[in-house]
């Protein structure tokens, strides 16, 4: 008899130690996804700003990868749209990868929105002041993506993010311009290369591009990802 007390004592205590386990790491996410979720995805309000940077990074790389893209732009653009480069080339990778873009604008090819904002975050990326990352620019400056008739850049028309055609520049120019982001080393180097962007015609400027962004992302929730890379 004791014997068979001790059993299922040892059973018990097995099936409880499970069980905490079990609360534990759904209260867990259920934290999480409470500081992700209580906020506008612009971040001016929001329980996510007590995460530090790096929590903010490894839970959108987290999330992301298993296929959870539904709070990305609330955990990354609040970094993203104070400059930090890190954020934009993170942002640019997942755009890259299948993360919907916020915007609404069913006329243009949801892939070819994406690559267009991609080129934005890209060079803003590499240009930053606070943590320049250059880690998508082999992938912008494919020469094949430039050989098409037309290219689809980010044009902002009355504050809203619009969409427009252009004529790719010339090989030369983006070669220049491929150089000068990719040795880019001060803020006065990356101003010099988002300006000759600009000129170009591939990007907006970065402080109406952000406020273009803010306002789609007060109305719009992005869902889950899809599987496309638009290069």
């Amino acid at each position: 008899m004791s014997n068979t007390i001790g059993a299922s004592q040892v059973s018990f205590t097995s099936r409880a130690v499970v069980l905490i386990r079990f609360i534990v790491k759904v209260c867990c996410g259920l934290l999480v996804f409470s500081l992700v979720c209580g906020c506008d995805l612009t971040g001016k309000s929001s329980a996510a700003s007590t995460l530090t940077r790096e929590e903010r990074l490894k839970l959108a790389t987290d999330a992301y990868f298993k296929n959870q893209c539904k709070n990305q732009w609330a955990l990354l653009w609040p970094m993203a749209r104070e400059g930090d480069g890190e954020a934009l080339s993170e942002l640019a990778f997942e755009l890259g990868g299948g993360l919907k873009m916020p915007d609404s604008d069913m006329k243009v090819d949801m892939g070819v929105r994406s690559f267009a904002n991609v080129l934005v975050m890209t060079i803003y990326a590499a240009t930053a002041s606070k943590y320049p990352d250059k880690r998508n620019l082999y992938h912008i400056f494919d020469p094949a993506t430039w050989r098409k008739g037309g290219v689809t850049v980010v044009s902002i028309r009355s504050g809203l993010i619009s969409y427009s055609s252009i004529k790719p520049p010339p090989p030369v120019s983006m070669t220049k311009l491929k150089n000068c982001l990719s040795q880019a080393n001060s803020s006065a180097a990356g101003d010099r290369c988002v300006a000759q962007a600009i000129k170009l015609g591939l990007i907006p400027g970065f402080s109406e591009y952000s406020k273009a962004m803010d306002a789609v992302l007060t109305t719009y929730r992005p869902g889950s990802c899809v599987g496309y890379r638009p290069w």
